[in-house]
C-alpha cells in the first residue's frame, strides 16, 4: 500500500513536471540535483561511520537550511517570478544540466577538485530553479536558509577552510604556537620539555606538532555545530557569534593536553599508544569530552537571558 502511494504520487509530480517548459526545466535539474545528493549523502553516512562529526554537521545544515524554507512555504507559493528572472533562471538550470556530466569526466583533476566543482555545479542548478520559481529577490530574502544548504554541499569544508587558512597566515604559524603551548604545559607537571619550531623534545625523544595536530579542524567542526545549533535554538545573532567563539576557543585549548598526551604517548608508552591516541579512536575520545565541556558551558551562556530569535 504504501509503495502504490509513492508510485501515484511520483506520476502526479511526473505529469506535472512535464506540463510546460518551465516544468520541464525545474524537473531536469531537480533529477541531477537528487542525483548528486544521494551519492553525496552516501559519502557523508560512510564518513560517519568512519568517526568524522563533520559529514554529520553538513546533513544537519542542509536540514536545517531545507527546514527553514519549508516553514515559509505558504510565503513560498505566493511568490512569483517575473520574466527576465525566469529566463535567467532558466539559464542558469540549463547550464548547471550541461556542465554536471563535464565534472563526472574529470577524472584527470583531483578528488577533492572534482568534487568542490560537482557541488558548485549543483549550487548553481539550485539558484536557476529558486530564481525561475521565485525570482532573484528569493536570495536576499532567505540569505540564511542558502548559506547553510550550501555549507552542506560543500565537500570537505575542513580542506577548503586550511586553504583559506594558509593564504592568509604565516607558515606553520599555529602548529608552533601548539608547540610551544604543549611544551609549556608538559614543563608545568615536571617533564623537561624543550620546543624547537614545530618539535616538542623530552630527554626520550621529540615529537612533531603536524597540520593534523593543531586543533584548526576541530576548532572549524566547533563552529560550525555552534552555527548550527545556534540556530536551532533560535537564538539571537550576538549570541551565536559568542556560541562560535566559545566552540573554537574550547577547541583550542582542549588541544593542548591532548598534545601533551601523544607526546607522551609516543615518547615513553610505545606506538601502539600512540597511534590509538593520534588516530581516530584517541579522537573520538577528545571529540565526545570537547563536546560534553561544550554542551554544559553553552547551557550556561544560553541562560544568561534571551534575545530576539534570528529571522529570515
Amino acid at each position: 500500500m504504501k509503495w502504490q502511494k509513492i508510485r501515484q504520487v511520483a506520476e502526479r509530480v511526473l505529469r506535472e513536471g512535464l506540463r510546460t517548459t518551465h516544468n520541464r526545466i525545474v524537473l531536469l535539474g531537480l533529477i541531477v540535483v537528487l542525483s548528486y545528493l544521494l551519492f553525496w549523502f552516501g559519502i557523508l553516512v560512510f564518513r560517519i561511520f568512519k568517526g568524522s562529526s563533520s559529514g554529520m554537521l553538513q546533513m544537519a545544515a542542509i536540514s536545517l537550511g531545507a527546514q527553514q524554507l519549508w516553514k515559509q512555504r505558504q510565503q513560498l507559493t505566493k511568490q512569483t517570478a517575473l520574466e527576465e528572472d525566469q529566463l535567467l533562471g532558466h539559464m542558469l538550470t540549463i547550464s548547471g544540466v550541461l556542465l554536471f556530466p563535464v565534472c563526472l569526466l574529470m577524472t584527470w583533476a583531483e578528488p577533492m577538485v572534482s568534487a568542490l566543482v560537482s557541488a558548485a555545479v549543483c549550487s548553481i542548478i539550485l539558484a536557476g530553479i529558486a530564481c525561475s520559481q521565485w525570482g532573484a529577490s528569493f536570495f536576499s530574502s532567505y540569505p540564511l536558509s542558502i548559506f547553510l544548504i550550501c555549507l552542506g554541499l560543500l565537500p570537505k569544508p575542513a580542506e577548503i577552510s586550511r586553504a583559506l587558512w594558509r593564504s592568509f597566515t604565516a607558515p606553520e604559524m599555529l602548529e608552533r604556537f601548539m608547540a610551544w603551548a604543549g611544551g609549556a604545559a608538559l614543563r608545568t607537571v615536571g617533564q623537561p620539555a624543550a620546543v624547537d619550531g614545530i618539535f616538542i623534545s623530552l630527554p626520550s625523544g621529540s615529537v612533531e606538532v603536524g597540520w593534523g595536530c593543531n586543533g584548526f579542524d576541530m576548532a572549524m567542526t566547533m563552529v560550525v555545530a555552534s552555527l548550527v545549533l545556534g540556530l536551532f535554538l533560535k537564538q539571537s545573532g550576538p549570541k551565536v557569534m559568542a556560541l562560535m567563539v566559545i566552540g573554537a576557543m574550547l577547541a583550542l585549548v582542549s588541544n593542548i593536553p591532548r598534545i601533551m598526551l601523544v607526546t607522551y604517548a609516543a615518547v615513553y608508552w610505545g606506538k601502539y599508544w600512540f597511534d590509538f591516541w593520534h588516530d581516530s579512536w584517541g579522537s573520538q575520545i577528545f571529540v565526545s569530552v570537547i563536546f560534553t565541556i561544550y554542551y554544559y558551558v553553552i547551557m550556561a551562556v544560553l541562560k544568561r537571558g534571551g534575545g530576539k530569535p534570528i529571522a529570515e
